[in-house]
């Protein structure tokens, strides 16, 4: 027996420790950058003695030997409690089936589930608790005393009576309950295992501002040291080598890359080569004109950016560490957690660039993954799955399939697994039913009622939008004899089962979803996007920082508010255009050629910071064909004048068009018209010109001649 903790009577300090136990016990969802799982459930207000279960072993019902229940006992009331007892109790019924489960994890915590155990030496005594003192217990049920009878899954927990002063019937004041499977040896089909896979999520919503820097890189950062996905790290190296699947959306270890380096702006200009060794630029504080408060300010700026910088390389250490180990099987999700369905009906082009910016390696650590839709809410339809990648694989909860089907199918050639809704869910209360415990408990009572039904394999993915990520103790808790860990590909490698695509549940039709808007910004994005990396000197890196930002602002995250991610994207797209537009021409405001052929020039002017290349080409009717308009190179804010060479045989007046083109030929956007007229000299005119030309020399000849005569006779007339 032990002795309750030796605390202060004064009601200030019990509320106090009584806060800190709750801090340690609850599992409080952290802000993070992606929503995560269930919150804590609060102590019991009902509960005046409210016990906690920390430990169960083993965490199955044994063949032989006892069970050994380690846990705390609260008192949340404002009355001392003596007399104190805490008994084990068990079910006497088994569940079977894991809709069982299910309604069983719904039972009211007050509803009579299970048998006290009394025997004399099974249940821990606990002389006095104060309000707010805390006590820990043991207690230790020998096999004789487990009311199990067939294999299956039962109840067990704890329950607690105590004594108030006030009288009436002992009755349990206090509650916490679980589920404990019990597999006899022998009782698994030919003697199988259950094979498990446990799937760790590494996902996030990604918004970017107007510069393509990420938003709030404070809560990201907050996210990597002990928000979600830290505790996606943190449940790696619990796993100490076990296997686990990653579901990972490659965006993510983009972004986190990017906050290594300080969360650079997007630039026009080329990438300047990142010095050996270095994680990041300097974050050195610069002068200031604003005075020692705007100097101050700075100096705390660059020490929160270098303080998420150290943050995300150490988190990116962790992660390719455990993507790498040999035990480890990654999935890619398209890239940026596209919203596929979204997609699919407005943009299915996106949908495939996606995948292929996903690829089959993550890079730039080169770790294979295997290509799969998963959407968050476990539902899609048969249309999107038909327009996947053949060589992708979709994972669904059970939950999104009208009737029972088995984990492993096949839909328009694609292998759909179907993840179990149930054992994510957890226990059964009152704590959290996402603890540690309480889904370690629920995934053995899955595992347990499929070994013995129809041996499907169990596929779960972890939670990991809590304050207390699973540990050790919840992935040695899974050792037990007949369940074997395994990857996804391993526990489904079994040949699928062909699913009609109307028994899929669609996404619910007032569910949040991005509107056509969103996808013609996008594809307007990428198209001048691609334009204007054409014509930058030296930066082959826009289009896809483009498309990194587009593809956040189409995810499902970005689909929970869809007005923003319609600004957003627009303002990408303004971005976009008013750089190309800062590229211009001008054309002369009329041409006259007097012969067949002339030049003539149009001015081409750069406002943009950074030097381009671009070239003229002009455009006319058949008769007049205009050449020259070499690919020109413009400093930053440069102008220069472009030869182009006219000729034509057809007098009149024709329409040209002078338009402003990348070196193979993409419309910038700038254009410019101006007339040309074409005024040729006659031939009879040159016929005139000449025989007067000729008659001029014929005059000239004569008069020079007679000159010639003159002199000779005035010559020989002096003789």
């Amino acid at each position: 027996m032990l002795r309750p903790s030796s605390l202060p009577h004064a009601r200030a300090v019990a509320a106090a420790v009584l806060a800190a136990v709750l801090a340690v016990l609850g599992g409080l969802v952290g802000a993070a950058p992606s929503a995560g799982a269930a919150s804590a459930a609060p102590l019991d207000a009902e509960q005046p003695l409210v016990p906690r279960i920390r430990s169960i072993t083993p965490d199955y019902v044994p063949d032989k030997g006892p069970i050994v229940i380690r846990g705390t006992v609260t008192n949340a009331s404002d009355q001392t409690w003596t007399a104190i007892n805490v008994h084990g109790f068990m079910g006497s019924t088994p569940i079977t089936t894991s809709a069982g489960l299910s309604a069983a994890a719904r039972t009211p915590v007050d509803a009579d589930v299970g048998h006290r155990i009394t025997v004399p030496g099974t249940f821990d005594s606990i002389p006095r608790l104060a309000p707010g003192e805390v006590a820990e217990f043991a207690i230790r049920l020998p096999h004789s005393t487990l009311p199990v009878s067939v294999p299956g899954v039962y109840w067990f927990g704890v329950h607690v009576l105590g004594d108030n002063g006030e009288g009436g019937a002992r009755v349990a004041v206090g509650r916490d309950r679980t589920f404990l499977p019990y597999v006899p040896r022998g009782s698994a089909p030919n003697g199988q295992f259950e094979d498990a896979a446990l799937v760790v999520p590494v996902r996030a919503g990604i918004e970017r501002g107007p510069t393509g820097t990420v938003v709030d890189p404070e809560q990201w950062s907050h996210s990597l040291r002990t928000g979600s996905l830290h505790a996606a790290v943190a449940i790696g190296r619990a796993a100490h080598d076990r296997p686990l699947t990653w579901l990972v959306d490659p965006a993510v270890p983009d972004v986190v890359r990017r906050l290594a380096h300080g969360n650079p702006a997007r630039t026009l200009a080329a990438p300047q080569p990142k010095s050996p060794g270095k994680g990041s630029p300097s974050t050195s504080p610069s002068p200031s004109p604003s005075g020692s408060g705007s100097a101050s300010a700075s100096g705390a700026a660059d020490t929160t950016t270098a303080t998420n910088s150290r943050s995300a390389r150490t988190w990116l250490k962790s992660l390719r560490r455990l993507l790498t180990s040999d035990t480890s099987e990654v999935m890619g999700l398209p890239y940026g957690d596209l919203d596929l369905d979204g997609a699919v009906r407005y943009d299915p082009t996106l949908l495939r660039t996606a995948f292929q910016h996903t690829g089959h390696a993550l890079r730039p650590w080169e770790v294979p993954l295997s290509r799969i839709a998963a959407p968050p809410g476990g539902r899609t339809s048969g249309d999107t799955i038909s327009q996947l990648p053949q060589d992708s694989s979709v994972l669904l909860e059970d939950a999104g399939v009208r009737g029972d089907a088995p984990v492993v199918n096949r839909v328009h050639g694609h292998r759909v697994i179907l993840a179990s809704s149930s054992a994510a869910q957890g226990g059964p209360g009152p704590v959290d039913p996402q603890s540690s415990l309480a889904l370690r408990q629920r995934i053995l009572a899955e595992a347990a009622v499929r070994l013995l039904d129809d041996q499907q394999p169990l596929v779960v993915e972890l939670p990991t939008g809590q304050r207390h990520p699973l540990g050790s103790g919840f992935f040695a808790g899974l050792e037990v004899p007949w369940l074997r860990l395994t990857t996804l590909g391993g526990a489904t490698a079994g040949s699928a089962t062909p699913l009609d695509d109307t028994r899929l549940r669609e996404i619910p039709a007032d569910a949040h979803q991005l509107g056509r808007g969103v996808y013609t910004a996008a594809q307007s994005v990428l198209d001048n996007g691609g334009t204007l990396q054409s014509v930058l000197i030296g930066n082959k890196v826009l289009r896809k920082q483009l498309f990194q930002e587009v593809a956040g602002n189409a995810s499902y995250a970005a689909a929970r508010t869809p007005i923003v991610a319609l600004y957003r994207m627009r303002t990408i797209a303004r971005w976009v255009r008013q750089n190309l537009n800062a590229i211009d021409l001008a054309a002369p405001p009329s041409v006259t050629l007097a012969s067949s052929s002339g030049r003539f020039s149009a001015l081409v002017s750069n406002d943009l910071d950074v030097p381009v290349t671009v070239e003229v080409r002009a455009l006319s009717d058949p008769q007049l064909e205009i050449t020259g308009g070499e690919p020109v190179q413009l400093p930053p804010h440069g102008r220069t004048t472009v030869l182009l060479h006219a000729s034509t045989h057809q007098r009149g007046v024709h329409s040209v068009t002078l338009e402003l083109t990348t070196s193979d030929g993409r419309q910038l956007g700038a254009v410019d018209s101006f007339p040309m007229r074409s005024e040729q000299v006659s031939g009879l005119i040159w016929v005139i010109i000449g025989t007067g030309v000729g008659l001029l020399f014929a005059a000239i000849v004569v008069r020079l001649a007679r000159r010639v005569f003159r002199d000779r006779s005035a010559r020989r007339t002096e003789a």
